[in-house]
């Protein structure tokens, strides 16, 4: 008996182990081709060192190689990426030559290349590898700098994922700087080039336009070249380190790392400290890892749940603090891995309702914390609390956790940052950080009355264009001055200098904001469900279940929603149909940003199929804060995910579903299409309009107007998949309702009521579809030329364009949109929020989508302006000078991400207002609603971006 109890539990471990080590990533495979010995043996045995180092950080293995002679049939294909470690393009065998070629054609390996790879010729008996000359550009070598020299690098795509987190320009000693017969430029997407005016010593070896750091974007596989590599010293070169340990990151597809030095966080610790005190004492916060109690929320929302909290009172017995304007303190944790996280409230009278701040806390380290209080009241100081919560265990081998806190005193600065208002700080610049369009708007902004400004080449020191600053009418109650250099349309790197004012490098390029998509899809990727992603989690939630007639259906797929673990079935659609979309417009020009978009948007489509469950029904969502063990059948368990019949969902999900058959030539999706657009027209048909019951998902409260535009639009994405005539005129019919809703008379014409009765405007406070309408004219207009209604549709998308133009008066010289007409007749910049639900990030992007339809359809440059000053708005040209997409830019603040931790290119809900004087309002307290980072603004981030492209 004895013994098979042995053998049953030696069963049952072997059986979680197996499980534990399905939820890990896989290990990747790494080919390091190594050039030992010579004058560039320090840089290679140094590069060895440094990757075995990242390899255990990075998950992945090395291998090992100084002779591509003993590579034999079949061996490259083992191996995910190959590192070119100063190895030169010959003393390959035939067999490794086709391989390699193929591997790098078919995007099935990955590639970085160091220095010596470029050497491209006749070399030591050896004929010049003509496909790899292509590859690098068309180049052959020419000439070097032997004596070796200085020469200082200047970044020419700052968001490229590689370059993320390195200077606008930095120094690279001791190099040899190679010139070729003619610069790649033509043939690759130049990352980075070299100024050889700044060579010290100076030297005649010189190309001209000297391109050093680049990848070859007509290949499938991720691939960059480093013409740098002489020297080991280059890795006690902060930047040089940096570019590798992004490049690697980005080839082997794991998340962006996050560099802190251009954030908010990090300007305010420079900032000088005019006084200080000291709050005596040092805590320690206490937790497990697990409760082994199951977490239990309110009954509305069972699994909304946490384990407990443990928590520190830090007592101030009502003291006054409105002498002091931050709090700083010292913080470090001992979790061996995943995410950790703490809160720190000030609790007063009267409550401030901004919340409690949340502190993303990095492993094993001290960390200095700032948190500004100015904004808050704090005549009456009751305590300072330090709290975390018990979420569960994630990728943490440890029982419990610890944060220790010391170094804690109350701070007053002279300039806090701003919070509230219009106005740009003194001594700041509100303009777009990640750069400009060729063509189009490009304006800045300062305060006071500004003056002569100049737009400088970064590359020629030169300035390229000059005027005086214009203070333009508004209706602000702020004076600012507008830098206009819209006439000037030559790309490159530039920077704007008013007097004492210098922003930092921008590139002016149609391309200035591909970068923001690699970021904004490494957060997407982040916030996956049932897959692995590295450093955040394990495989999660494959325990949790929609129970349909039975049957457990499992829910762990997708995307989580925001800073917690939620789900939308409806979001993981809208975001798919996003990506697709980006996808359809990088495909022919960015081959190895589309690879990565479809297959993002792939998990997308296969959440959407999982989540069907017959007859129309699908699982559509459930409130959730923590990780379960991932374990189906043990006791954390979830049976409680939400489903649902809508015509509505079922409308907008056959949209998606057509176009991605559309697209990707997918006959299984086509059925799926036809079937669920049978599902939503059998239910409407029968019961009419859905009734939305549940605050918590994104159709809550949706306008009929909104909802008989999606019905149209899908019978469109229908017709176009088909060509089946019912779609067509189905399309046309369902439209006439919205029509009907849209107030086609006085000065103010072309926006839409909710319904027929005209009594309620159409205005979006947190998830928007403003969209909608215009995407369903647009689809009508293209796809039935000949209706007998085209000059209705196209008039009604006239009537809505000059809409926005005539409401934009309002936020000028800003350009976001604004929240709309209201029934007084007023114009009001933000929604009237009543509830946590606010900040307009995706209420601003879905009526630059609307605007970008209008402007591409109707020809309307104006319009196409105002949706890309939406872009320009988040990126810096706000108020508050901040961008709201993380790692892109400079001044992006900490977000609320309190389950995963800060990510590259997360995007928060955005900025709120103070309602009875709409006006904007981003307070320095990191919480819920406004600063939770949130899917929804990444995907429609996405959804604009690529309709701009298709200009």
């Amino acid at each position: 008996m004895k013994t098979i109890l042995v053998r049953r539990w030696a069963w049952i471990v072997l059986v979680l182990l197996c499980h534990m080590i399905d939820l890990m990533a896989a290990q990747k495979r790494v080919l390091v081709l190594a050039e030992l010995g010579g004058q560039h043996d320090a840089f290679t045995q140094t590069g060895l060192r440094w990757l075995h180092q990242q390899a255990e950080e990075m998950n992945f293995s090395i291998t090992e190689l100084d002779d591509c002679n003993k590579l034999q049939a079949g061996d490259i294909a083992q191996y995910d990426l190959v590192v070119q470690l100063n190895y030169p393009p010959y003393v390959w065998s035939p067999v490794a030559m086709k391989e390699f070629e193929q591997a790098i054609d078919k995007g099935t390996v990955a590639w970085i290349g160091f220095h010596h790879a470029s050497l491209l010729g006749e070399f030591d008996g050896y004929p010049m590898w003509l496909w790899f000359s292509d590859f690098l550009g068309s180049i052959r070598f020419q000439n070097y700098i032997a004596e070796k020299a200085d020469g200082q690098v200047i970044v020419e795509d700052p968001g490229h994922p590689v370059m993320s987190g390195v200077n606008p320009k930095f120094l690279i000693k001791e190099d040899e700087w190679y010139i070729y017969n003619q610069t790649p430029r033509r043939h690759v997407h130049v990352l980075a080039s070299v100024d050889e005016n700044t060579y010290h010593p100076a030297s005649g070896v010189k190309m001209g336009d000297h391109p050093v750091i680049w990848t070859n974007l007509s290949k499938p596989a991720r691939n960059v070249y480093f013409q740098i590599g002489h020297s080991a010293s280059l890795f006690d070169n902060p930047d040089f380190v940096r570019m590798f340990t992004n490049a690697l990151l980005w080839v082997l597809n794991r998340p962006m790392k996050c560099y802190a030095e251009a954030s908010l966080e990090s300007e305010m610790k420079a900032q000088p400290i005019v006084a200080s005190k000291r709050i005596n004492g040092k805590w320690v916060l206490a937790l497990p890892v697990s409760t082994g109690k199951r977490a239990i929320g309110p009954k509305d929302d069972p699994d909304y749940a946490i384990y407990g909290t443990s928590s520190i009172t830090i007592p101030l017995n009502n003291h006054n603090l409105e002498d002091w304007n931050r709090i700083s303190f010292d913080i470090r944790t001992d979790l061996d891995a995943g995410i950790a996280n703490v809160n720190v409230a000030v609790d007063s009278h009267p409550y401030s309702g901004v919340g409690a701040h949340l502190v993303n806390v990095e492993k094993k380290v001290w960390q200095h914390v700032i948190y500004q209080i100015e904004e808050m009241p704090r005549k009456e100081v009751t305590a300072i609390r330090l709290y975390t919560d018990i979420k569960g265990r994630n990728l943490s081998k440890q029982d419990s956790i610890h944060y220790e806190i010391r170094n804690m005193q109350l701070e007053r600065v002279a300039q806090p940052e701003q919070t509230a208002g219009w106005q740009v700080a003194p001594g700041k610049m509100a303009y777009s950080m990640s750069g400009y369009f060729t063509m189009g708007p490009k304006t800045a902004l300062v305060a006071g009355q500004g003056g002569n400004f100049k737009l400088i080449d970064e590359q020629t020191h030169r300035v390229v264009f000059q005027g005086t600053t214009q203070v333009v009418p508004s209706t602000l109650n702020s004076q600012l001055a507008v830098i206009d250099f819209s006439d000037f349309q030559r790309e490159g790197i530039y920077s704007l200098v008013l007097d004492d004012l210098h922003s930092a490098p921008f590139p002016i390029s149609r391309h200035a904001l591909d970068g923001t998509m690699w970021k904004t899809l490494n957060f997407i990727r982040c916030q996956r469900c049932g897959d692995v992603v590295d450093g955040i989690h394990a495989r999660c939630h494959t325990d949790v279940f929609c129970d349909h007639n039975g049957q457990p259906f499992s829910y762990g797929g997708g995307w989580h929603d925001a800073g917690d673990l939620s789900q939308q079935t409806l979001q993981t659609g809208d975001v798919t149909f996003a990506l697709l979309e980006a996808y359809q417009v990088c495909k022919q020009l960015h081959p190895q940003l589309a690879e990565r978009l479809l297959d993002e948007a792939q998990h997308g489509l296969r959440q959407l199929m999982n989540t069907r469950m017959g007859d129309g029904w699908r699982a559509s969502s459930i409130g959730l804060l923590h990780w379960t063990d991932g374990i189906a059948g043990t006791e954390d368990d979830i049976h409680t995910v939400r489903k649902q019949h809508h015509a509505f969902d079922n409308y907008l999900y056959a949209a998606y579903e057509a176009y991605a058959s559309l697209l990707l030539n997918d006959e299984q999706l086509k059925q799926v299409a036809i079937e669920d657009f049978g599902f939503a027209d059998s239910q409407f048909l029968v019961h009419g309009l859905d009734t939305f019951k549940i605050k918590m998902e994104h159709t809550y409260g949706m306008p009929e107007s909104i909802w008989m535009a999606a019905a149209s639009w899908s019978a469109s994405m229908l017709y176009q998949l088909t060509g089946e005539k019912i779609y067509a005129d189905k399309a046309a019919q369902y439209i006439h309702y919205t029509l009907m809703c849209q107030e086609q008379s006085g000065e103010m014409a072309g926006y839409f009521y909710r319904d027929s009765t005209h009594q309620s405007i159409v205005h979006f406070m947190h998830q928007s579809r403003e969209q909608l309408p215009i995407q369903a004219l647009v689809a009508l207009c293209e796809s039935q030329r000949q209706h007998q209604d085209f000059h209705h549709w196209q008039h009604a998308l006239t009537l809505y364009g000059q809409y926005l133009k005539k409401i934009m008066k309002v936020t000028l010289p800003y350009g976001m949109i604004p929240s709309g007409i209201y029934q007084d007749q007023s114009v009001r910049r933000f929604p009237l929020w009543t509830d946590i639900f606010n900040g307009n990030e995706a209420l601003i992007l879905a009526s630059g989508k609307a605007a970008a339809l209008c402007g591409r359809f109707l020809d309307d440059q104006e319009l196409s302006d105002i949706a890309i000053e939406q872009l320009y708005w988040t990126l810096g040209k706000n108020p508050f000078c901040q961008s709201l997409m993380y790692g892109e830019g400079h001044r992006y603040p900490s977000q609320d991400s309190f389950s995963s931790g800060e990510i590259v290119g997360e995007m928060p809900v955005g900025i709120r207002a103070i309602v009875d004087k709409d006006m904007p309002y981003f307070p320095m307290t990191n919480n819920a609603c406004y600063k939770e980072v949130w899917l929804t603004s990444a995907g429609k981030w996405l959804s604009l971006l690529a309709e701009l492209k298709k200009l």
